[in-house]
Parts: structure tokens; sequence; C-alpha cells
């Protein structure tokens, strides 16, 4: 939440995901390393203050700590950047718009186009040479 600003429930509502598809894999590479990092940092945070204190954290404790380490000055860049990707590129490439996010949207850069466009044309490129390999066992037969 702190990094999107809107629950899993809501992204998938915003990109019209089925329930069977996964939150993450449609997160671009730098929302991946960021939410990476975040998830191996808080664990840190979350080990450190159970040794420190010898037991479970309460969940209580557990919320104090979170706070404090998303309040770490160092995420807010990264977050930032983060966020006007998501609803940059989600806007421009999959016609979804965060209104949690949109305070963040700005015109995409011709290279990010041009790279959309490129992985997307290699993926079509990838499923014609398969189908063209089924046509021609069907052919075949």
């Amino acid at each position: 939440m702190s990094i999107f600003r809107e629950k899993s429930k809501e992204y998938c509502q915003v990109l019209r995901l089925e329930a069977r598809e996964s939150v993450r894999e449609t997160f671009y590479a730098e929302v991946l390393d960021l939410t990476a990092s975040y998830e191996y940092g808080f664990a840190e945070a979350l080990r450190k203050g159970r040794d420190q204190l010898g037991r479970k954290l309460t969940s209580w404790e557990t919320d104090a700590l979170y706070k404090d380490f998303e309040a770490q000055p160092h995420w807010k860049p990264l977050v930032e950047k983060a966020r006007i990707k998501m609803a940059s590129r989600d806007l421009a490439f999959r016609d979804a718009l965060h209104v949690q996010l949109q305070e963040y949207i700005s015109p995409l850069k011709r290279e990010e186009y041009e790279r959309f466009l490129g992985e997307r044309s290699k993926e079509f490129e990838k499923r014609l040479e398969e189908a063209q390999d089924v046509m021609r066992r069907l052919k075949d037969r």
C-alpha cells in the first residue's frame, strides 16, 4: 500500500485482471526491483526487532516498525519513480488509470514506446513462429 497507494484487489480491478492472474507478473522491472527491496528490507527489520526483544513481535510492534521503515527518507525518490512509471505506463500501454496515482502521470519518452513495441513485436514473432510449426504439423497429417 505504501508503494502503490492501492491494495492488490484494487490493482487487479484497474488492470482488469482475472482471479487466476498474478499481480506480480504485471509489474514493470523497476517496480519489481523496488518491491523486492522493500520486502527484503522489512523482513530484515522484523528479524532485528525480534532479535532485540528476544521474542516474537506483537502486531502493534510490527505496525510501528513498518511505519518507521516506510518513513525512511531513502525510499521517497524510489517510490515516486516507481509510481510515475506505473501510472504513466499503465495509462499509455494498458489504458488503465490508477486514480490514486493520477498525480504521478507524466508523458512517456520515445525510448519507452520503442522498447515496449519492441518487446511486443518480439512476443508476436515468437507466437507467429509457434503457429507456423503447428500449421506445418497439421498439414503433414
